[in-house]
């Protein structure tokens, strides 16, 4: 419990996170879940396809969590 919320005073939350289920949430979207570190965002701009492509990925696992496409308009 402690390290999770060591864990939450170090993510930036633009709402207030009132119940277990959100703090849950968050941790979830913010911390690697092998080893429990921070995840790290990297944006490449693809520039053929006018997209820009977001990566979250642990440092210490090398690990890709997630990866997401965003088109511009």
């Amino acid at each position: 419990m402690e390290k999770r919320a060591m864990d939450l005073k170090n993510t930036t939350s633009f709402e207030q996170i009132d119940s277990e289920d959100h703090r849950d949430f968050v941790t979830a979207q913010n911390n690697c879940a092998l080893c429990g570190t921070t995840l790290e965002l990297r944006h490449v701009f693809m520039t053929e396809t006018s997209h820009i492509k977001e990566e979250a990925y642990c440092t210490e696992c090398d690990m890709r969590t997630r990866a997401k496409i965003y088109t511009l308009n």
